[in-house]
């Protein structure tokens, strides 16, 4: 009977556990997290209402699923050691042996060395109990910094503004999320979000008891912080030979460099990439369990990569090459809800809609969307090439 070890239970180990169990039904399969409460979705921390949120509406699995597939979930229990050449992990008080190791840890919100960045109030967004460490020092009328003008970041900054609070987002590139999209939809983003103080292509210079000062002399004043800068791979218990560029190298079966030992999820990169997306932990997931448990044609293949984020203050995909690459020609097409002056919308916010592709020898490369997500999946489809246009 084979042991499989899992660390983390998130969506890469919880997908890992399901696949291991759609093959092996004898095997034992444990599942160690540092979390004490049921695994939960985790996108919702930034997705969902502060003022409402409850890690409990979003439990992915119930202990009644843990145990109908007879998977001994060690909540509070983390793994601090592995003994690659022992077969053996060890947590804090406990030893265990494994014959397949699935590393799952995902990551760590990523702080870069600015100083003053251990001050008090100060916050990540990484897991439920940092949701409730900021509503419990929000007053009324809270000044909020968010350092990071990505995904998290203007997700964050969206609930803290409906919750009350005057928002500053403070970006270090030129324009928002420049890797996803270009500048006029940075601009358009930005003038959807004209009550929150937008401020790119800033330098921090200090976080200072109550202001973060800027290279060029300007000051915001902040009651709390939300750094929002990335993540880093949780890679802290790993085994000296394996390895690790910037996260878990993996290859399409997600084996990693040591034998017996998968990867999966955000601690992990594949061809050297790691976009640190639901998807690809699922992906990913799923394919280090089924090959663990013996599946040998488990294999990596697309998954989807869009960015999507979608509240009553702003609505956004993206998808693709929009324009990134200097040595090809793009055709640029443009669609709005105001070409069709006779439809009516009964939210006027959400039907309104502004589209913007990028076509290269008639083929759609790229594409972004603010407003009305309605077709969103129509253009992944074209981008994919699983439709023509």
């Amino acid at each position: 009977m084979n042991r499989y070890i899992i660390m983390g239970a998130g969506i890469a180990g919880l997908t890992a556990a399901n696949a291991i169990r759609q093959i092996d039904m004898d095997g034992s399969i444990d599942i160690f997290t540092r979390e004490n409460n049921l695994p939960y979705s985790r996108p919702m921390l930034t997705k969902t209402p502060f003022k409402s949120f409850n890690e409990g509406d979003w439990t992915i699995y119930s202990h009644e699923w843990f145990q109908q597939n007879k998977i001994n979930l060690h909540l509070g229990e983390s793994i601090e050691k592995i003994d690659a050449d022992g077969h053996k992990v060890f947590s804090a008080n406990k030893e265990y042996c494994y014959d397949k190791l699935i590393v799952a840890t995902g990551a760590e919100s990523f702080v870069p060395p600015i100083p003053g960045s251990d001050r008090e109030n100060i916050f990540t967004i990484r897991r439920s109990e940092d949701i409730m460490r900021i509503k419990r020092a929000f007053k009324q009328n809270t000044d909020a910094v968010i350092i990071g003008g990505g995904v998290i970041g203007l997700e964050a900054a969206v609930e803290l503004y409906r919750y009350g609070a005057n928002v500053t987002v403070l970006e270090a590139m030129p324009y928002l999320m420049m890797r996803q999209i270009d500048k006029e939809i940075s601009d358009l983003i930005c003038r959807k979000l004209s009550d929150v103080n937008i401020q790119t292509d800033v330098k921090i210079a200090e976080i200072e008891e109550n202001q973060v000062r800027l290279a060029d002399g300007r000051a915001f004043h902040y009651d709390l912080i939300v750094m929002a800068c990335g993540v880093k791979a949780e890679i802290s218990a790993m085994p000296c030979q394996m390895n690790i560029p910037r996260a878990i190298e993996i290859d399409d079966h997600c084996r990693t460099s040591v034998d017996d030992i998968y990867a999966a999820g955000d601690c992990a990169q594949h061809k050297g990439v790691n976009y640190a997306l639901w998807s690809q932990a699922m992906a990913q997931g799923e394919v280090a369990g089924k090959h663990a448990a013996g599946f040998e044609d488990a294999v990596l293949t697309d998954f989807d990569t869009s960015l999507v984020m979608n509240s009553p203050e702003l609505s956004l995909f993206s998808l693709g090459d929009l324009g990134k690459n200097p040595e090809l020609n793009y055709e640029i097409v443009y669609k709005s809800s105001n070409d069709d002056a006779l439809t009516f919308f009964a939210n006027p916010s959400q039907g309104e809609f502004f589209e913007k592709q990028y076509l290269v020898d008639g083929k759609l490369v790229g594409a972004a969307i603010v407003g009305n997500l309605t077709f969103m999946h129509e253009l992944k489809a074209l981008i994919n090439g699983k439709e023509a246009l």
